[in-house]
């Protein structure tokens, strides 16, 4: 019988071990993943887009939440939906302007947390869809 209790004992070594080592391949992975870019879905009141190539962007996700200052620069990308190519500042600027008729408009910051530099910004003005 205790050549079975050994035999048993064994197996189960074997097993905690095979998850031990199993556990430390798997830690050093998910270490190294990092977050590389992150989005605001927005409002036209919640954000003050910047007039020159590189400037400011203010953000205010919610209304109790604390502005947040984003950075623009000349490598920042525009877009103006329906339109899948890029456009330029000037003209996703003007299409902010025309879209204040539209209340459902949304405009959606993609940006570096760790720089705050702002990647691209969509304009979507969603003509006929209610806001909530």
């Amino acid at each position: 019988m205790s050549g079975l209790m050994n035999a048993h004992c064994g197996e189960r070594l074997l097993h905690l071990l095979g998850i031990a080592l199993l556990s430390a391949i798997a830690l050093p992975a998910a270490a190294t993943l990092q977050t590389i870019e992150q989005a605001y879905e927005l409002t036209r009141n919640q954000v003050v887009l910047p007039s020159e190539p590189e400037g400011r962007l203010s953000v205010r996700p919610c209304p109790k939440c604390q502005t947040v200052v984003l950075q623009v620069t000349p490598e920042t990308q525009w877009f103006s939906a329906p339109r899948t190519d890029m456009t330029t500042q000037e003209e996703m600027l003007a299409a902010f302007r025309a879209a204040a008729v539209q209340p459902a408009t949304l405009i959606y910051v993609y940006y570096e947390p760790r720089t705050k530099r702002v990647k691209r910004i969509v304009l979507d003005p969603r003509p006929g869809v209610p806001q909530p």
